[in-house]
């Protein structure tokens, strides 16, 4: 039985390698695209990986900012400029070197040293003298009234404030005076007349208070190395503050000599206690004032940055040291 020769077809050998090109290319990318697929997943778990170790050097940081704290206030519980906490550090985890782990630099900045808005407000009141301290300083650092009236007045309105009972001594006339200048300040500000209850989430740090109409990122720049929002009231701590804080805290007193008197400080004359502090002041007629100065401080910001195989990663973290145990942690703040 013969077989019959299939007749031969021109172009048939092209069409069959033109095929086998096109099943070629097909794979081809389909490898591509499995290897790209892969790449980006090992890249991704790369970078979660550097992530992680990041955030324990971060962690670890502020361990070693919680013992420095605790160390130097068994050491000394007054809180000065040249103590080991004010110093910038730079820690690398186990000697090893910086390709593996990077490197963790980071400062601890004294709160306490700068002016506190939660101190507008004292049982139920708002707090005149802490107004006007808080005008004058925006005033000398060159911040526009309204926007320092409308950042007193966002964080008034944060504040629970109890209902005020009537008071013995409501007829006084150095208490109506004071209640008269309250109400002056609150209408300024536009506030109610009383605050039983927060009326907006109450702010950790001033960049909380970007969204108040007025304040902007520059605004924000100019108050952060004088202004601080803290948990509770607190006093000034002579030792760390500036001459543009004491100056605008204690009236009448003019930003001159708060720099002579600070110079005198920084050059090794530290305040000793309250009493040394209002001595050196020179100005007799604060001597029977209750002026909320010393020269001990209990909050701290922890501020430190990573940068590891690519990954930057910085957190703040608020710190409230009570002299007798481990700092406690407040609050803290990741950012990339």
């Amino acid at each position: 039985m013969q077989h019959r020769q299939r007749p031969f077809v021109p172009g048939q050998q092209g069409m069959a390698a033109v095929a086998a090109l096109l099943i070629v290319a097909v794979v081809s990318v389909m490898a591509a695209g499995i290897l790209a697929r892969q790449a980006a997943r090992t890249d991704s778990a790369q970078a979660e990986q550097s992530r992680v170790q990041a955030r324990w050097l971060l962690r670890g940081g502020l361990a070693w900012a919680q013992a420095l704290l605790e160390r130097e206030a068994q050491r000394d519980p007054a809180t000065r400029l040249d103590g080991a906490w004010s110093q910038p550090v730079a820690l690398r985890p186990g000697g090893r070197s910086r390709a593996q782990f990077g490197v963790y630099r980071g400062e601890i900045i004294d709160e306490q040293g700068k002016f506190n808005l939660r101190n507008l407000e004292w049982d139920g009141e708002v707090v005149v003298s802490e107004v006007e301290a808080f005008t004058r300083l925006c005033a000398m650092l060159g911040v526009p009234a309204a926007s320092a009236d409308a950042i007193m007045r966002r964080v008034l309105l944060a504040i629970a404030s109890p209902q005020r009972a009537p008071r013995p001594d409501a007829q006084d006339p150095q208490t109506q005076a004071r209640r008269q200048a309250e109400q002056q300040v609150r209408a300024r500000l536009g506030l109610p007349a009383s605050l039983p209850r927060p009326r907006a989430p109450f702010p950790r740090a001033l960049e909380d208070l970007l969204a108040v109409e007025g304040v902007d990122a520059q605004v924000i720049a100019r108050l952060k190395p004088y202004v601080t929002i803290l948990p509770a009231r607190t006093w000034l701590n002579a030792n760390t503050t500036r001459a543009e804080v004491l100056a605008a805290w204690i009236p009448g007193y003019t930003l001159e000599r708060a720099r002579a008197l600070l110079g005198q400080r920084d050059q090794g004359q530290w305040f000793v206690n309250r009493g040394d502090i209002m001595n050196r002041l020179q100005m007799p007629e604060l001597r029977n004032e209750r002026l909320p100065i010393g020269i001990q401080s209990n909050f701290f910001l922890v501020r430190g940055v990573v940068e590891h195989q690519g990954v930057v990663m910085i957190m703040a973290a608020l710190l409230h040291d009570d002299k007798r145990t481990t700092p406690r942690v407040v609050w803290t703040r990741e950012g990339a």
